[in-house]
């Protein structure tokens, strides 16, 4: 174990055997997932057996378990996964890690002695998210991956006087966008990344174009803004290997490694490096090593960053130039000829044979294995290898057979690290009739003492002409040959005289290491009263969740618009808005006087606001209640708490950011007036989830995206910042042509994603058609939607007024809209003025019936 001082290292697995290799290659802790309700379902994962077992051998081995539970949950999988993380609990998992605020609170209400994790899906990255996270019951949040270290500094002072720590990312993949925000490849390719089904489309090939809008907002005939397409949306990968002693001196509690889709060999290599600094660190005598860096770089890398957290800018951050494995780069061509390739290296890291390397420039790539010894002159290397690729060429380093080697060797022994690591002390006690009763105690790797007593099933037999002493059966019974455990001591207490053969011995000392490892694992188990009582508890909640639904009043739903500005907020209220959010900005005043009701206006607040940001919201927040404006339309975990504290008689309600899929999420939020809904849920998930809240209607009311762009990523990489080189200037800004230009990211079907820039440099990407569900509007209605909400942001005065006409016109209609001559006229204007078409988002498909089918816009 590590000192208090040294954080834990976090190691991943995404099957048995990377888990051994994990815990082989010095890990203190590994998560995985099972085959369901995690993040990586394209891993191999953990049947049920393969978890109880994993548990049983990282315990042993003085290793903790960490279960991740971090998707969000539909209504109907609510009772089987609370089935499943009963399970856990009862195995003695030590943690499970979760995103979905609705299945939190079930479990702190069932199973109150469950340990949970807050998932980085869960979003948390300023001291608002961290104070929630902490207020209800997580243990531990793993931080977005967005921050710098100050800001970590920030967070962990407010949780000094908690039970909550923090856990970082140090090394992996590193996601575009800010996890558990991202809908791009739910929307665009239907397979969600909150469902651990993300199809990568950050890495697929994009380019900027730019075009001017029409009055309702959207592009017409673009250009390229940029020179060349690229990989614009793809990260390097994270390694925060030469600033670990730096990352050490923060305060966390845990350094994570992303690869849950990695092999058992990246595993053990990343560990092993990972470990050593770590020991290093500890001993005071860390200095980066470069052939550690080249074996993470061998194992797998997109180039590396160590991020935002060691104050790296987006562009440093960014690999937009190949986004696949590079290897690590030695150095570039400075000719070919005769069979050679001579390459001038960057790095003190000389190549033997049996490697494997590749030649690689903008267009092409030539892989080979080294055969021969390579000849370093100076800076200069040269290889035996015909090359027809133009000197600047890079030379990467791919496979390297000595590390190989050494992976294989540790991953052939993996309790190497582990030999004689539970002590046991014991005293053998023969009884009259033969039988043998032990009794002892272990001492685990935690150091912990476990008493324990077995009985042999095995006899031993009266002697007749061989007999065995005491010192023969305490030899005998020593020979662990390697194992995990070790005998401290061993004494025999004995009548007369015994024969046993070898055999017997054996199984006696079988039945000793057993009983003496049983015990160390009994310790990791819940006692029967906790279990017990979780079950009840668990029965109480399916209880409640079967009666019958209350009879309502149906009631046509209310009408909520998301503008940009005070002006569109008027438009829309004269146009049959009955409530009105106004986007919030750090320039944001209050309501002009005597205008409207400010009853009805409202701000909308973003699902990203970073501590540096949180004293101007303080001070505009104090502002608007001067004007009398007390309502919010919250986009994240936390926020809603701290506009609280500065409000306490403000109202607030929750947007499709707060990832809200299940009634226990809508419960979970009490306070608030209404909760919209995912845009990932269909038709089927919204009924079972508004039926489930009918039971109770102590409950806030269920409000849907009905019309807008989907905001599908927000991310720190600054789009502007390859547009005009300068982050910090705007469209506009010099030039009045550009004024009222739009600027859109074009994938490789053609499909446009408009995104805009804040002053932050904070990048707000948008799904390529617009979300409706006018076809879906009778549906809607007989389900028993309270608010229906349109987001009109950043699309002009024209889409506002007009869009709010029509829908008010759709939800004051009669029942059945459809069947009348009206609804044709409004559903056809509605869609001419869409952009990009219309689409039901995950209306038709849902959230946990994702498939990689391709999204086509509806019309």
């Amino acid at each position: 174990m590590n000192p208090p001082s040294l954080p834990l290292l976090l190691a991943p697995a995404g099957s048995p055997k990377a888990f051994v290799a994990a815990i082989a290659a010095g890990a203190d802790a590994v998560y995985f997932g099972g085959k369901q309700f995690g993040a990586r379902q394209y891993a191999t994962n953990f049947d049920r057996k393969e978890i109880d077992d994993a548990v049983r051998y990282a315990h042993l081995r003085g290793v903790s378990v960490y279960v991740t539970v971090n998707t969000l949950i539909s209504e109907h999988e609510l009772p089987e996964i609370l089935g499943y993380i009963l399970f856990l609990f009862q195995i003695g998992v030590d943690a499970v890690l979760i995103q979905d605020i609705g299945l939190l609170s079930l479990v702190r209400k069932t199973i109150p002695e469950m340990v949970i994790h807050a998932s980085t899906q869960m979003g948390i990255h300023n001291t608002a998210g961290a104070r929630y996270a902490s207020s209800q019951g997580c243990r531990r949040i793993v931080l977005a991956r967005e921050l710098p270290a100050y800001e970590i500094e920030e967070i962990g002072r407010i949780l000094e006087d908690t039970q909550t720590d923090l856990e970082l990312f140090v090394h992996g993949a590193l996601c575009y966008a800010y996890s558990g925000r991202c809908l791009l490849s739910s929307l665009i390719g239907g397979r969600s990344g909150n469902r651990g089904m993300c199809a990568q489309p950050c890495r697929k090939i994009y380019r900027i174009c730019s075009g001017k809008t029409d009055d309702y907002g959207r592009i017409g005939k673009t250009r390229s803004a940029i020179r060349e397409n690229g990989y614009l949306l793809s990260t390097r990968d994270l390694c925060l290997y030469p600033v670990l002693d730096r990352i050490c001196r923060l305060p966390v509690a845990a350094l994570k490694i992303e690869g849950r889709m990695r092999s058992p060999e990246y595993v053990a290599t990343v560990v092993s490096v990972y470990r050593r600094a770590l020991d290093a660190i500890h001993k005071g005598s860390f200095t980066p090593d470069i052939h550690d860096i080249a074996e993470l770089a061998i194992a797998f890398s997109r180039g590396f960053t160590s991020g935002y957290i060691s104050g790296d800018t987006c562009s440093q951050v960014m690999g937009r130039e190949y986004p696949g494995n590079q290897g690590f780069f030695l150095g570039s061509v400075i000719d070919t000829g005769k069979g050679k390739v001579r390459v001038r290296i960057q790095a003190d890291y000389i190549p033997g044979p049996g490697d494997g390397l590749v030649i690689r420039d903008t267009m092409n790539e030539e892989g080979f294995v080294l055969r021969n010894k390579p000849v370093l002159h100076g800076d200069i290397l040269e290889l035996d290898h015909g090359s027809r690729l133009k000197a600047g060429s890079g030379v990467f380093i791919t496979n390297s057979r000595e590390l190989e080697l050494n992976i294989a060797a540790l991953l052939s022994n993996p309790d190497k690290r582990f030999e004689g690591s539970i002590r046991i002390s014991c005293t053998i006690s023969i009884h009259a009739d033969g039988t043998v009763r032990v009794a002892g105690t272990a001492e685990d790797c935690l150091s912990r003492i476990h008493p324990f007593e077995c009985l042999t099933t095995e006899q031993l037999q009266p002697a007749r002409t061989i007999k065995i002493d005491h010192e023969q059966i305490i030899q005998q019974v020593r020979k662990t040959g390697g194992t995990i455990y070790t005998f401290t001591d061993i004494s025999v207490v004995s009548e007369g005289d015994w024969f046993g053969p070898p055999r017997v011995l054996n199984t006696m000392r079988r039945e000793i290491l057993e009983s003496a490892g049983e015990a160390v694992l009994q310790s990791f188990l819940p006692g029967n009263d906790p279990t017990e009582a979780a079950k009840t508890a668990i029965n109480l909640i399916h209880a409640d969740s079967s009666g019958r639904p209350e009879n309502q009043v149906q009631k046509p739903p209310s009408l909520a618009v998301i503008v940009s500005s005070y002006h569109e907020a008027d438009i829309t209220l004269q146009n049959g808005a009955d409530r009105v959010y106004l986007a919030w900005n750090p320039d944001i005043a209050g309501y002009p006087a005597g205008k409207t009701d400010p009853e009805k206006i409202g701000i909308m607040v973003p699902g990203i606001i970073r501590n540096r940001e949180l004293d101007t919201f303080r001070s505009n927040i104090q502002n608007l209640q001067v004007s009398g404006i007390h309502r919010f339309l919250v986009d994240s975990p936390g926020i809603a708490e701290y506009i609280r504290d500065i409000s306490p008689d403000a109202v607030i309600s929750g947007y499709y950011g707060m990832n809200i899929t299940n009634s226990a999420t809508v419960r979970a939020y009490k306070e608030f007036e209404f909760c919209t809904l995912s845009p990932e849920l269909s038709e089927r998930e919204i009924k079972d989830l508004v039926r489930a809240l009918s039971l109770n209607q102590d409950s806030p009311r269920v409000a849907i995206l009905v019309q807008g762009q989907v905001l599908v990523a927000v991310t720190e990489d600054n789009l502007f910042e390859l547009v005009f080189g300068d982050p910090s200037r705007k469209p506009g800004q010099d030039d009045q042509d550009q004024k009222d230009l739009q600027y859109i990211l074009q994938d490789e079907r053609d499909f446009i994603f408009p995104f805009r820039c804040d002053r932050q440099g904070r990048t707000y990407i948008m799904n390529s058609s617009e979300h409706c569900l006018i076809n879906d509007i009778s549906p809607l209605k007989e389900i028993g939607i309270s608010w229906f909400l349109i987001d009109a942001r950043y699309r002009g005065e024209a889409y506002a007024g007009i869009m709010t006409r029509l829908w008010h016109e759709a939800v004051h209609a009669g029942t059945d809209i459809r069947s009348g001559i009206a609804y044709t006229r409004i559903r056809d204007e509605i869609i001419r003025m869409s952009a990009g078409g219309i689409t039901r988002s995950g209306f038709r498909r849902g959230l946990s019936g994702t498939t990689g089918r391709s999204h086509e816009p509806d019309a």
